[in-house]
């Protein structure tokens, strides 16, 4: 009984997860950054790494927010490690051109084959390009 209602418990956060963050893009593309920050922070707190890549995006980039390219490293780390590719290939743009981070285009590269191999194709090309440059 109990593992069927922590399995339930589960599964209800996982819904919730999902309906916050379907509003937080909705609030994102309607050009509400605020609400889109509040909700993005509330999923990436809750482990949704696919939030965490948007909000790293967010600061990266200072849309509706303070830019702040630490944090924004460190937002896209959380979503690569938790094999969400955008991120993989957000921290990788990063490392490539040493944007809030020393810059390491045989780290970048890494993460652009990771994400490359993770159905992100557009990095497919800048992974060869690197590899070509031999890092």
């Amino acid at each position: 009984m109990i593992k069927k209602l922590l399995l339930a418990s589960i599964l209800l956060s996982l819904n919730l997860s999902a309906d916050i963050m379907v509003d937080a893009l909705k609030a994102h593309k309607s050009g509400d950054t605020q609400k889109a920050i509040q909700l993005y922070t509330e999923v990436c707190d809750g482990n949704n790494v696919r939030g965490c890549s948007f909000l790293g995006f967010l600061y990266s980039n200072g849309d509706g927010i303070t830019q702040d390219k630490q944090r924004a490293v460190q937002l896209f780390t959380k979503a690569c490690d938790g094999h969400c590719m955008i991120g993989c290939s957000n921290l990788g743009i990063m490392y490539e051109n040493g944007d809030g981070v020393k810059k390491d285009k045989t780290k970048a590269k890494l993460l652009y084959a990771k994400a490359c191999e993770g159905g992100i194709h557009i990095v497919c090309e800048q992974y060869h390009l690197l590899s070509e440059q031999g890092y």
